[in-house]
C-alpha cells in the first residue's frame, strides 16, 4: 500500500450505466402508473414458496423455533475447449467432473440464531490430473446469546474463489485453470455486551476479531482487532436525541505493515417528522493511514435519514476527513413484484470483506429484502429466498464480477444499482456498478503499481419458468477494469444459457452452455463450454 494521499477522481458514469439508468427511470414511470390500480398488482404477485417443505403459511410457521439441517449433493460434468484459458493454438480441451457435498444449518432457537452454508468441491480432471484440486465455499452467520439480555456473540464466515489482479486474467468459472483467482477465507467473531446505565443512556461494547486468509502468495494474510463503545441517550425531549460512538481498530498484515486508527464521534440527532430526522456530527479521529505517523484531527460531518414507510427508505451522510470528502447515500423501495437499490460511497476501504471488491452483492440479498414483508422473521426469511432460488433455477451468489485482493488500507469510491421484477413464471434481474480504488500510504499488488483502479461492470438474469418443474435461465456479464497505465487493462464478457429441472422433490438436473471471451494487455482467450449436472437434497 501507498505512503501518499491520492484523492480519488470524480468517476465519469460510463456509458452502460447511463443508458441502465435511463432504463430504470422509465421503467420506474411505468410502474408508478401500473400501482394506480394496486389490486391488480397485488393478485399479480408471484406465488411464493412457503418457508418449510410442509407447506405450511409463513406467518403459522413464524410462530415456531426450529433447528434443520440439510445435507445435499450435487455431481457435475463440464467439458471445456479451453481448460487453461490459454490463447489460440494452445487451447487444450478437457472434461472435468465435480463432486460437491455440501451441508446447511438453519436455526431460529431462543438464544442461537444462524444460517450456515458449506460445500466441499473436488474437480477431477481427464486429461490433466496436476490441475485436480478441492474448493471450499462458506457462506455463514449468527449470533448466539450468551447472558439474557446482556452478553451476546455475533460470528460470521465466507469462503470464495476471488480474483487476485484486476488486471490480470479474468474468469469467473471456478472449474477452469486461473492463476490470477485463488481461494479466500474470512472469519469474524465478535462479543459484546449491552444494557442501561440508569436512566441516563444505554450502552453498547463490542470486541471484533477478524481474519482472512489467502492461497495464493502475491496476497497477503490480514488480521484486525476492533474494539467499540456506543451510547444512546434516554432523552425525554422530542427536539433532539443524542449518541456517542468510540471505536478502536488495530490491522496486521502479513508483509508486516501495520495499521492503527482511533475515532470518536456524536450524533446530535433532531426529528423535523416522524419520517425525517437530521444530524450534527462532530468528531476526531488518529490514524497512520497516509502518514508514517498517526495524524489527529477534527471531523465534522451531517446526516438525512428518511423512511417514508416500510418499503421505501433514503439515507444520505457526509463527513470532512483526514482524506477530505467522505460520504454514503443508500436508498431502496420495495412493491409487491419489484425491489430496488441504489448505493454511492467514498470512504477509507480497511476490512478484508472489502477486499477491492466492488459487487453489490449477491442476488439472494436483493432478494432478501424484496421478501421482508413475506416473512420479517430472517432466518426463515433466508429459508423462503433459498426455496424460491431453487424453484425458478437462480444462483443466489450471482454478482458483478468486480474485484481484486488489496494489501492495504486504500481510498474507494463505489456505485451500485440493483432492480429485480418478478413474475408468475418470469424473474428479471440487473446489478450495475462501477468503482476507483486508489492508495492511501503504502501499498502492493494492483496499487503499487497504478496510482488507481477503476472498474465497472453489469450482470442480467432472465429466469423463465417454462413448467411448474422446468426452468430456462440465460445470464449475460461483463466487467472491465483499467489502471494509470495503458497497459493495465483487463475485459471479461461471458454469456450462460441454462435448462433446470425438478426430477423429484429433493432432485434437480440441469445442462448449460456457455461462452466466455476475455482481453488483458498480456494475453486473450476465448472460451465455451456444456454442463451438466444432478444435485440431490436429503
Amino acid at each position: 500500500m501507498s505512503m501518499r494521499i491520492r484523492a480519488a477522481r470524480n468517476i465519469p458514469l460510463s456509458r452502460p450505466f447511463r443508458v441502465f439508468c435511463v432504463a430504470s427511470a422509465l421503467g420506474a414511470t411505468g410502474l408508478a402508473h401500473a400501482q394506480l390500480n394496486q389490486d391488480a398488482i397485488s393478485s399479480a404477485a408471484p406465488e411464493l414458496p412457503a418457508a418449510r417443505g410442509d407447506g405450511e403459511p409463513a406467518a403459522a410457521v413464524a410462530q415456531k423455533r426450529f433447528f434443520s439441517i440439510t445435507p445435499s449433493l450435487s455431481l457435475d460434468w463440464m467439458w471445456t475447449d479451453n481448460i487453461r484459458l490459454q490463447t489460440g493454438d494452445s487451447k487444450e480441451s478437457d472434461f472435468v467432473m465435480t463432486t460437491r457435498p455440501g451441508l446447511r444449518f438453519l436455526a431460529d432457537g431462543d438464544r442461537l440464531k444462524a444460517s450456515v452454508d458449506y460445500s466441499l468441491s473436488r474437480l477431477s480432471h481427464a486429461r490433466d490430473r496436476s490441475l485436480d484440486r478441492n474448493q471450499n465455499t462458506l457462506d455463514a452467520t449468527g449470533s448466539y446469546e450468551l447472558v439474557e439480555n446482556f452478553a451476546f456473540v455475533d460470528f460470521s464466515g465466507n469462503i470464495s474463489q476471488q480474483t487476485v489482479s484486476a488486471f490480470g486474467q479474468r474468469s469467473d468459472n471456478d472449474a477452469a485453470f486461473n492463476a490470477n483467482r485463488t481461494e479466500v477465507a474470512t472469519y469474524r467473531l465478535s462479543p459484546y455486551v449491552r444494557g442501561q446505565l440508569g436512566d441516563f443512556a444505554s450502552y453498547q461494547a463490542r470486541y471484533s476479531r477478524l481474519s482472512t486468509r489467502t492461497k495464493s502468495q502475491l496476497a497477503l494474510d490480514y488480521d484486525s482487532n476492533d474494539m467499540s463503545l456506543v451510547l444512546n441517550g434516554n432523552s425525554q425531549q422530542r427536539v433532539f436525541s443524542w449518541s456517542v460512538d468510540l471505536s478502536h481498530q488495530e490491522l496486521d498484515y502479513s508483509n508486516g505493515l501495520s495499521f492503527e486508527s482511533d475515532r470518536a464521534r456524536m450524533f446530535l440527532t433532531h426529528p423535523i417528522t416522524p419520517q425525517l430526522a437530521v444530524s450534527v456530527i462532530p468528531g476526531w479521529e488518529s490514524n497512520n493511514y497516509a502518514t508514517a505517523e498517526k495524524d489527529s484531527r477534527a471531523t465534522i460531518g451531517g446526516r438525512v435519514n428518511w423512511a417514508a414507510s416500510d418499503r421505501t427508505s433514503l439515507s444520505a451522510l457526509l463527513e470532512k476527513r483526514f482524506f477530505g470528502r467522505a460520504y454514503s447515500v443508500d436508498f431502496e423501495h420495495r412493491t409487491p413484484r419489484t425491489a430496488w437499490r441504489y448505493s454511492n460511497s467514498r470512504d477509507a476501504s480497511v476490512t478484508p470483506n472489502q477486499l477491492g471488491t466492488t459487487s453489490l452483492g449477491p442476488l439472494y440479498d436483493l432478494l432478501f429484502f424484496q421478501f421482508a414483508s413475506v416473512e420479517p422473521d430472517p432466518i426463515r426469511r433466508a429459508q423462503l429466498v433459498q426455496s424460491f432460488l431453487l424453484a425458478n433455477g437462480l444462483n443466489g451468489n450471482t454478482n458483478v464480477n468486480l474485484g481484486f485482493l488489496t494489501s492495504a488500507v486504500s481510498l474507494a469510491r463505489r456505485q451500485d444499482l440493483s432492480f429485480t421484477l418478478l413474475g408468475r413464471r418470469d424473474t428479471l434481474t440487473f446489478l450495475l456498478s462501477q468503482s476507483e480504488n486508489s492508495r492511501l500510504l503504502q501499498n502492493s499488488g494492483d496499487l503499487a503499481d497504478s496510482n488507481f483502479v477503476r472498474q465497472h461492470g453489469f450482470t442480467i438474469t432472465y429466469s423463465h419458468r417454462l413448467t411448474p418443474e422446468s426452468t430456462l435461465t440465460v445470464l449475460g456479464t461483463q466487467s472491465r477494469a483499467s489502471g494509470q497505465l495503458a497497459l493495465q487493462s483487463s475485459t471479461l464478457r461471458a454469456l450462460n444459457v441454462s435448462l433446470s429441472t425438478r426430477l423429484g422433490k429433493h432432485t434437480t438436473a440441469t445442462m448449460a452452455l456457455r461462452r466466455a471471451q476475455s482481453n488483458n494487455t498480456l494475453s486473450s482467450y476465448s472460451e465455451t463450454a456444456v454442463r451438466g449436472g444432478i444435485s440431490l437434497q436429503f
